[in-house]
């Protein structure tokens, strides 16, 4: 499957939670459900544009911390909800997260905003990929611009086709 230059896309900024790993627990999850929820917390995205990016293909680049090698991932999420999924298709250290929100000793947010995207599949993007990304505001490369924002979300585009696997 061929991305069209130019997609509307979502760059999220993820971190581990302790001794969890982000990609590995949820592609775990994937593999065995074929899908897997995957929560935002934090500032509310804008849930407009992010239907737009769900009706251009749902593309989002998960982008791991610099300790661990500033990975891409690209995935493909089809829904987006605001409430806990009622079928719990997540990891299950998500339970952990939740209780540290509930003793208030996690996130400096006196209402965090949950945002969960299923997501359909999730694989490792080459160099030459993440070169092709931009701001979608400013059209500046991603990789130019990461590292002077502290922001965890950016809506991006591609300044060429991607061509992207069919795999898990």
């Amino acid at each position: 499957m061929i991305i069209d230059k130019f997609t509307d896309m979502l760059l999220f900024r993820f971190s581990n939670y302790k001794n969890h790993l982000f990609i590995d627990e949820h592609l775990s999850v994937l593999n065995n459900r074929g899908y897997v929820w995957m929560l935002k917390i934090g500032k509310r995205t804008s849930v407009s544009k992010l239907k737009g990016i769900m009706k251009n293909g749902g593309w989002l680049v998960l982008r791991s911390p610099k300790a661990d090698g500033s990975k891409n991932y690209l995935t493909r999420f089809t829904e987006i909800i605001e409430d806990a999924p009622e079928d719990g298709v997540y990891p299950k250290y998500y339970k952990e997260i939740f209780d540290g929100i509930d003793r208030g000793d996690l996130y400096n947010v006196s209402d965090p905003c949950y945002q969960w995207f299923r997501i359909e599949s999730i694989e490792p993007i080459d160099a030459t990929v993440v070169d092709s990304l931009v701001v979608a505001k400013s059209g500046k490369k991603i990789n130019d611009t990461i590292s002077t924002t502290r922001t965890a979300v950016m809506f991006i585009k591609n300044d060429i086709p991607i061509e992207r696997l069919e795999a898990k």
